[in-house]
């Protein structure tokens, strides 16, 4: 039977170029690293080295033993990572729920740095919008929330993080085809509207109350309505400064309707006890804000 043992022999002294080499590095004698890789080559039937040369070389069956065992070794450094995870009691898996206007490129950097380097952990992300992340993170379906939206502050740890100035915008042609001149006008036009999935969340976000109102659930969607000119609504800021500078895309600001800027926060369920991993990633987000 082949072993791992025999295997890690082989690919060392490969690595090294010699027998002596690879059992000073292995901190075995000579004798005991050709025992090895004589057994192997038993197993197999053939001859894995061309030992009549000053160094020894690989025979033809020895370099395609080579590139086909490669992946065996691979699997075993993994499964080794894999127990030294458990040793460590780290979780398996970590769940974020992201509000789509939180979304920018240092969070994303922030999570695949932070993935990158806890390889035996995945890290489940979902994104989504209003009172989502909130409602998941009070009933244990994620551990970590990045929202705008706060209402159960008594149960949960909330802390500042970034902000998001949100733009009310109207694409040009329907501005000039509808004349807007002042808050009035807009009444008349369809307000881009994200709606809440969370029915007693009750979240709302820059409503024209008098006004027509088209409700959608999908944020990044919104973008492209309001582009097309079937009504308007408010978009981040960073979403929409190349359109905004083209003038394909006007700003609104009108007495309830104008810029603002809303406070994004990392949430998490204060009775719930972070694991090692979980809480290394809330460090890192409130190390960023600390930045």
């Amino acid at each position: 039977m082949i072993t791992i043992d025999q295997v890690t022999v082989f690919h060392k002294i490969v690595e090294c170029g010699s027998f002596k080499a690879a059992a000073e590095e292995l901190h075995r004698t000579q004798p005991a690293i050709s025992f090895a890789v004589k057994k192997l080559e038993e197993e197999l039937g053939v001859e894995l080295f061309d030992r009549t040369l000053y160094r020894p070389t690989l025979t033809s069956h020895g370099q395609l033993f080579l590139e086909k065992s490669f992946s065996l070794l691979e699997s075993m450094r993994s499964l080794e990572q894999l127990a030294d995870s458990f040793k460590k009691k780290e979780e398996p898996e970590i769940r974020v729920s992201i509000d789509g206007i939180g979304l920018d490129t240092n969070l994303l950097k922030i999570l695949k740095r932070f993935s990158d380097g806890h390889p035996m952990t995945k890290l489940s992300m979902s994104f989504d919008i209003l009172s989502e992340a909130e409602r998941k993170v009070l009933q244990g379906e994620v551990e970590i929330g990045i929202t705008h939206f706060v209402k159960e502050s008594n149960l949960l740890d909330v802390v500042p993080y970034s902000t998001i100035k949100m733009i009310p915008v109207m694409n040009r042609d329907l501005y000039r085809e509808r004349k807007v001149r002042s808050q009035d006008d807009l009444k008349l036009i369809d307000q881009i509207v994200i709606g809440d999935k969370n029915p007693s969340g009750g979240a709302n976000f820059g409503l024209l109350h008098e006004g027509k109102k088209w409700r959608i659930l999908d944020s990044f969607f919104k973008k492209e309505l309001i582009l097309a000119g079937l009504g308007w609504g408010h978009l981040p800021q960073k979403s929409v400064e190349r359109e905004l500078k083209e003038k394909s895309l006007v700003s609104l600001n009108f007495s309830d309707i104008y810029p603002r800027e809303l406070s994004i926060y990392l949430i998490r369920l204060k009775r719930h006890r972070f694991g090692p991993v979980a809480k290394n990633l809330w460090q890192e987000l409130n190390t960023f804000h600390a930045d």
